[in-house]
C-alpha cells in the first residue's frame, strides 16, 4: 500500500535533517544509506543509535562550510530502518478532536488517523486576534511530553533542541504525519503549527490574514509555548515564511531548513501596491481549489510515484478546506496581495539570513524548477548553506 511505502522517504528526510545539520565534517549518517526512494531502502540495524549521536554533535554547535552540496541516490533493496517500527501499520482506534471536520473519520491511513488525533488547538495571545488584541486558537501537533498543551507555558519546554515544521500553501500540519513518528523514534522533539488562515487554526472574520499577520501569530505562539531558539523547517511556501520569520526574529531561530522552498514564484515583478483581488473572483477560485479534481491534480503533481496520489491522500490534503471560514480566510490572503507581498519581501530578505541553512530538494519536483533553488543559493550571502538533493522524490520529500 502507498501509505507503507511513503514512510521511507519521510525517514530519509528525517535522517538528512539530523545528519546534515549536525556537522558537514562528520560522516552524517551517510553510511546508513539514507535514500529518497519509495519502497527501496538499505540500512544497518543500529541506525537509530547513530542518528541520535549525530544529533548530539549538532546540538553542540558544529560548524559548516559556506556551501556544501550532496546528492543521495537509491540503491539496494533491503529491510526498512529499525526506527520505522515506531510507525503502526494497523488502523488505530482513536478519538479525534471535536474541532476537526467530521470527514476525518474517513481517513484510512493509520498514520494519518493517529496524527490527526494529536492535533490540538491552543489559545495564543496576539495583537492579530482583533484591533485591540486578544486570544486566537492556533492548531498544532506538539511534542508528546507537552500533551495536553492547554494551560502550559514556555516554562514547560525541555532542554532538548526544538524543531518546528511549517506547511506549504493552503495546507495543514497533517503534511508532517510521516515525518513526526520518525523524529520521535529518535528522541527528537518536534512541533507542527498551522499557519494563520490555513490548517485548523481559528479563522475569525475581520482580522488580518497577510503574510505579516501569519508571521506575528507564529511568533506569539513561539513566545508563549517554546521561547527558546529552535530549528525551523518550512516546505514550499512554508519555506518562504520560514525565511521571513528567521530574518525578523533571529532570536527564535537557531538553524533553518528549507524543503523545496517556493521563494521565487512565476509571478510578474511585484508592484509597490499589489492590486486587490475582487472578492467574487476570489471565492470562485477558492471553490475550484477546494474541488476534488483540483486536489487530485495537485496531489498527483506532488509525488514522484503517481500511485501515491490516492483517494486517502486527497482526503488528508483537503480536510482543512472543510473548516468554517476557510474560503473567507483564503480570499482575504489573496485579496491583500499575499503571495506577491511574500515573494517580494522574502527575495529581499534572503541576503539577510544569518542562520546555518539546510536546503533539501526533491530531484523530481514537478512544481518548482531547479532554477528556484539556484536563485536561493545565489541570494544567501551571509549564512553557511548545505544542499541535499533527494533522488526519486517530488515537491514534498517529507510526505
Amino acid at each position: 500500500p502507498s501509505w507503507k511505502c511513503t514512510t521511507l522517504s519521510a525517514l530519509s528526510l528525517t535522517n538528512h535533517i539530523i545528519g546534515t545539520m549536525s556537522s558537514h565534517a562528520s560522516v552524517c549518517v551517510q553510511s546508513s544509506a539514507i535514500l529518497g526512494a519509495r519502497g527501496r531502502h538499505a540500512s544497518p540495524a543500529n541506525t537509530a543509535t547513530r542518528v541520535t549521536g549525530e544529533l548530539r554533535r549538532y546540538a553542540h554547535g558544529s560548524k559548516h562550510t559556506r556551501f556544501t552540496s550532496r546528492k543521495t541516490a537509491s540503491r539496494g533493496h533491503n529491510r526498512l530502518l529499525t526506527v520505522s517500527q515506531a510507525v503502526s501499520t494497523e488502523a488505530p482506534a482513536v478519538t479525534f478532536p471535536e474541532f476537526l471536520p467530521t470527514e476525518v473519520e474517513d481517513f484510512e491511513d493509520p498514520i494519518a488517523r493517529a496524527f490527526a488525533a494529536r492535533v490540538q488547538r491552543v489559545p495564543v495571545e496576539t495583537s492579530v486576534a482583533s484591533p485591540v488584541g486578544g486570544s486566537l486558537g492556533v492548531s498544532c501537533v506538539a511534542p508528546l511530553n507537552r500533551v495536553p498543551l492547554v494551560g502550559q507555558s514556555a516554562e514547560g519546554a525541555s532542554d532538548k533542541t526544538q524543531f518546528m515544521f511549517l506547511h506549504g500553501f493552503d495546507s495543514s500540519c497533517l503534511e508532517f504525519r510521516r515525518l513526526f513518528p520518525m523524529m520521535e523514534a529518535q528522541g527528537l522533539e518536534a512541533w507542527a503549527v498551522d499557519l494563520l488562515g490555513w490548517g485548523f487554526t481559528d479563522m475569525p472574520e475581520g482580522i488580518d490574514y497577510s503574510p505579516a499577520a501569519k508571521r506575528q501569530v507564529l511568533y506569539d505562539f513561539w513566545k508563549q509555548y517554546i521561547n527558546k531558539p529552535m530549528v525551523l523547517m518550512g516546505g514550499s511556501i512554508g519555506g518562504a515564511l520560514a525565511i521571513d520569520f528567521a530574518v525578523e526574529h533571529p532570536d527564535a531561530v537557531e538553524k533553518l531548513i528549507l524543503v523545496d522552498p517556493q521563494v521565487f514564484a512565476t509571478l510578474p515583478p511585484p508592484p509597490d501596491k499589489p492590486p486587490a483581488l475582487p472578492a467574487p473572483l476570489g471565492y470562485m477560485g477558492a471553490a475550484v481549489l477546494k474541488s476534488i479534481p483540483l486536489r487530485w491534480f495537485a496531489t498527483y503533481q506532488v509525488f514522484k510515484n503517481k500511485a501515491e496520489a490516492s483517494r486517502d491522500a486527497i482526503r488528508v490534503g483537503r480536510l482543512h478546506c472543510l473548516q468554517d471560514n476557510w474560503a473567507m480566510a483564503l480570499v482575504e490572503y489573496m485579496g491583500c496581495g499575499g503571495p506577491v507581498l511574500l515573494q517580494r519581501d522574502v527575495s529581499e530578505k534572503l541576503p539577510l539570513i544569518k542562520q546555518d541553512t539546510l536546503l533539501v530538494w526533491g530531484e523530481q519536483d514537478e512544481i518548482l524548477d531547479r532554477s528556484n533553488l539556484e536563485l536561493v543559493l545565489e541570494s544567501v550571502k551571509s549564512a553557511p548553506v548545505t544542499v541535499e538533493y533527494i533522488d526519486r522524490c517530488g515537491h514534498q520529500p517529507h510526505v
